[in-house]
């Protein structure tokens, strides 16, 4: 039931959505003149205890390992070497579980809307494989009331603050990967040409408060959201901006602020035309060998080839330059071998 429920959603907000986004805009930027300015997101606020907590896998864990750091900001791995992250976080150096992976020059996309309008979202090619879990994209939006996992990478929770007569938290220094709970309380909305579900950091006396409540805070972009189908993770929103309410002191996260995540649904088929590519044939140099896709990659098979390199994932590959000097020492190998048995002879 819950599943059909789904279903019936979202065929609805598909068909409503290119129709409604401008009015949708106009309410969020009518609505915008109780908030500040949109931020980028950082750090993962949560509730619980003195704040510092969550920085391991949860014990239901929907994808911990996939979230890396990227310039003091967050990235998740998708699979097939594909890192996703917001757009204001760039393309650079990544880390996942200790390990540094550089991009594929070239390789970033930035998503578009139906407009032609440039999403706050991105995909790049890392050159290595880190031997992450590929994370599947759901394709249809989530629904208000749906729980969500929260991770981002960013500073730490502060000390407890007030602002309008509502509680929040000040920020504090140091940063660490953490997780977070929250509840879907907006759907179907667009934000700086991004659409988008919002959750809001709510009172834990308030009975709607998770058992892990979190808000974003300014710096936590490319983060991931995940919300739990059918007894299996998926990955549903890129976070990527905040609001906060007008004079709301900087560095603070207040009950009522709300955290965005890009609805990773409305962007699904473009996402998968991008990371589905054959390697030999993605427009690439994807082993950084200089040569790029078949016929040009004298390592590719064919133009369905799905690597660049004819050694095994992480192992260097001697390019085409290298090849020659090798088959050329083993004609040379060959020729002092004749000579030899022709003395012996």
């Amino acid at each position: 039931m819950v599943d059909r429920h789904r279903r019936d959603i979202a065929g609805g907000c598909a068909s409503l959505r290119a129709a409604r986004a401008l009015a949708v805009k106009a309410l969020l930027l009518a609505a915008l003149g109780f908030w500040s300015p949109l931020g980028d997101a950082r750090a993962v606020i949560i509730e619980t205890g003195d704040g510092t907590g969550n920085v391991t896998a949860p014990p239901d864990d929907p994808g911990w390992a996939n979230l890396g750091t990227r310039g003091g900001t967050t990235a998740v791995y998708l699979g097939r070497r594909w890192v996703l992250t917001a757009n204001h976080v760039g393309v650079g150096d990544v880390v996942f579980e200790g390990q540094t992976y550089s991009p594929v020059p070239g390789s970033k996309v930035r998503f578009e809307n139906p407009d032609t309008s440039l999403a706050d979202l991105m995909v790049f090619r890392i050159f290595d494989d880190p031997g992450l879990p590929r994370l599947d994209i759901p394709n249809f939006p989530p629904v208000v009331g749906d729980p969500v996992t929260a991770i981002g990478y960013g500073l730490n929770r502060g000390a407890a603050t007030t602002f309008l007569d509502l509680g929040g938290y000040d920020w504090g220094s140091g940063r660490s990967m953490r997780w977070g709970t929250n509840i879907v309380s907006e759907i179907d909305i667009l934000v700086t040409d991004t659409y988008s579900f919002a959750t809001t950091f709510t009172d834990p006396l308030d009975p709607s408060a998770t058992s892990d409540e979190a808000a974003g805070a300014n710096g936590d972009s490319g983060g991931a959201a995940f919300t739990k189908i059918g007894g299996g993770w998926y990955l549903v929103g890129t976070l990527f901006a905040i609001s906060q309410y007008t004079d709301q002191p900087a560095s603070t996260s207040i009950y009522g602020n709300k955290l965005y995540a890009a609805d990773l649904s409305f962007y699904r088929a473009d996402i998968l035309a991008v990371i589905e590519q054959r390697s030999c044939s993605d427009g690439l140099d994807d082993d950084g060998d200089g040569f790029t896709d078949y016929p040009a990659d004298p390592e590719c098979v064919n133009a369905d080839d799905d690597s660049e390199s004819i050694l095994a994932p992480d192992v260097p590959t001697l390019g085409f330059p290298g090849m020659v000097l090798l088959i050329g020492a083993m004609l040379l190998v060959f020729a002092a071998r004749s000579r030899l048995r022709g003395e012996a002879i």
